[in-house]
Order: C-alpha cells, then sequence, then structure tokens
C-alpha cells in the first residue's frame, strides 16, 4: 500500500506544480497585453525584447501541453 500512496503524492505534487506553471504563463500573457496595451495607447513604454522572450516561452510551454492533451486552466477541453 505504501508504494501507490507515494505514487499518489508524486502525482498530486506534479499536478500541483504544472497548475502553478499554468497560473505563471497566464500572468505573463497578461502583463505582457498589459504592456501592449499602455504603449498603443500612449500611456507607457513598449514592452522590452525580454517581456517578448517570456511570453514566447510561454507559448511554447501551453501548445506542448495541448500536443500532449493536458487541458490548459480556462481554455474549453477538446
Amino acid at each position: 500500500m505504501p508504494a501507490k500512496t507515494n505514487a499518489r503524492e508524486k502525482l498530486d505534487g506534479a499536478i500541483a506544480q504544472e497548475r502553478r506553471e499554468q497560473r505563471d504563463t497566464k500572468q505573463i500573457y497578461d502583463e505582457l497585453t498589459a504592456k501592449m496595451w499602455a504603449y498603443q495607447t500612449g500611456n507607457g513604454p513598449a514592452p522590452t525584447n525580454e517581456d517578448f522572450e517570456q511570453w514566447s516561452h510561454a507559448v511554447e510551454q501551453r501548445v506542448k501541453m495541448k500536443q500532449l492533451g493536458i487541458r490548459v486552466d480556462g481554455e474549453p477541453a477538446a
């Protein structure tokens, strides 16, 4: 029985970590969107290359998750 419990704990931990990463990805996207909107409306500086690189990495992760069939928070089930 302990082996099953240990496997379940590992799975629960991996799921929790994935959910944190999904929230972080969404936050990166939201922040970039806000910066772009502020710049386009003349209310802030242009987003930096680093902002776009972070966003690009986040998008790559979301695409990989979708390819694996993992539902991303906030998106409808396929």
